[in-house]
């Protein structure tokens, strides 16, 4: 560490830094933590750069409260600059309490300054700034204690320089005209909705080949899937580790009724069936009960036979071209799906449903939009 690095590990330590950071201008933020076994990750240090280069180590593992974080993180006076910010900011919301606001994310904010938005932080720093950070340490056990003088400069250096990064991007942006998408884009990253936990009858759609599934079918998955997110939160183990996603997907298609009718289930182990045997049943049960009115839409999947090939490519390729003129990465335009949607749609698809036709990237298309809706 150096001299400017300082290690918070009381409440008074705590309460005094968070004072002191709450008339900066910004604070860059990142977390080290251990995410393999549990559902909920476990926070191992917490990482506050300020503008002068100094840098703030947060134990969590001396402070489990950290509440007093939560000031800085809701404050929407203050901008936290982030490399990769959802994942972060859904764990911080969790230790504080707070919602996040004011957020600048330096690997969304590259792809509006003629760079990647997948780039990895070492690569951004690499290309913005011609700083080389050390690699290592991305297996660190960050619950140990102590941590090593290596481990913790490594942690700092994740901060440091993100304030300066933050100033590059935005002068790239700007210069480049697009500063006002960048900022429309990083509004989203406000949304409480991002951080907070789904209910647990929406996680069914997380599940892949869910939508081969009859609407009944996929009511019978709705619960069986939130039945498991209960029971994942509450024994705090990943999803996977209750009932694998196979195993849903098999009993949602046979829709057992009794234990007998378990050995339909071709991919159901028999683990899982002798310790949440009754639990399966209770769900099917709750979704075979639900009048067809309850029962949820399929996803609408495009039709990529009927759009045509040469349609997919031309409208992928003008995307690209256009995008990359300005530049802004491509991937942040559109994704394959967004693209096949408004194909299968065309002239009536609406702004509502479909985002290409929704702001920065409604403007930055612009005339070509026409020629991938006709």
């Amino acid at each position: 560490m150096t001299d400017n690095d300082i290690m918070i590990e009381t409440p008074l330590a705590l309460e005094t830094l968070i004072g002191n950071l709450s008339s900066a201008p910004c604070v860059a933020v990142d977390t080290e933590f251990v995410w393999e076994r549990t559902f909920y990750a476990r926070l191992g240090l917490i990482q506050l750069g300020a503008p002068d280069g100094s840098c703030f180590l947060i134990d969590p593992v001396a402070l489990p409260d950290l509440s007093a974080l939560g000031k800085i993180l809701s404050s929407p006076t203050i901008i936290k600059i982030l490399h990769d910010a959802p994942q972060d900011l859904m764990i911080l919301r969790r230790a504080t309490r707070a919602v996040p606001q004011n957020i600048f994310d330096t690997r969304l904010a590259a792809g509006f300054a003629g760079l990647s938005s997948e780039t990895s932080l070492q690569n951004l720093l690499a290309n913005l700034m011609d700083i080389q950070l050390p690699k290592g340490h991305t297996r660190t056990n960050w619950l140990a204690r102590p941590l090593s003088s290596e481990q913790l400069d490594y942690a700092a250096d994740d901060v440091r320089h993100l304030p300066r990064a933050m100033t590059l991007l935005r002068e790239k942006a700007r210069s480049a005209g697009i500063e006002a998408w960048l900022n429309e884009e990083l509004e989203l990253l406000n949304a409480p909705s991002l951080t907070e936990e789904p209910p647990p009858r929406e996680t069914y759609r997380r599940i892949r080949a869910a939508g081969r599934l009859s609407p009944r079918n996929l009511a019978v998955l709705r619960e069986l899937a939130a039945w498991r997110e209960q029971e994942a939160r509450m024994i705090d183990l990943p999803r996977q580790h209750v009932v694998e996603d196979s195993e849903l997907l098999s009993v949602a298609s046979v829709l057992p009724t009794q234990a007998p009718d378990f050995e339909h289930c071709r991919d159901l182990r028999r683990r899982t069936e002798q310790r949440y045997g009754e639990s399966l049943l209770a769900a099917v049960q709750r979704g075979l009960a639900l009048p067809e009115s309850d029962w949820p839409a399929p996803p609408m999947v495009p039709d990529e036979q009927k759009i045509g090939k040469d349609r997919i490519t031309a409208a992928v390729e003008q995307i690209r071209k256009t995008a990359e003129a300005k530049p802004v990465d491509p991937r942040l335009v559109s994704t394959k799906n967004d693209v096949l949607m408004l194909l299968q749609e065309g002239r009536n698809a609406l702004p509502e449903n479909h985002r290409l036709l929704r702001g920065w990237r409604a403007e930055l298309l612009g005339d070509c939009l026409a020629l991938i809706q006709s």
